[in-house]
């Protein structure tokens, strides 16, 4: 994974971690498992393996981006 990557806000799916606590490890769409930094309304720099699963109708998990 490289640096530009690692340092990119990540997409999570809102199934699997409906409420992670900061600083909780959570696996993103693209398989990155990080502490949880929060939420961002508006990321400066995203994840572009995230963006791509995120396009997609269904996550690796199962789940849908609707789902909640």
């Amino acid at each position: 994974m490289t640096a530009g990557i690692e340092r990119a806000a990540h997409a999570y799916c809102p199934v699997c971690n409906p409420d992670p606590g900061l600083g909780e490890p959570v696996t993103a769409l693209c398989g990155a498992t990080h502490p949880y930094w929060g939420r961002r309304e508006r990321p400066v720099n995203n994840c572009p393996a995230c963006e791509a699963v995120a396009a997609r109708t269904e996550y690796p998990c199962g789940h849908t981006g609707g789902e909640r």
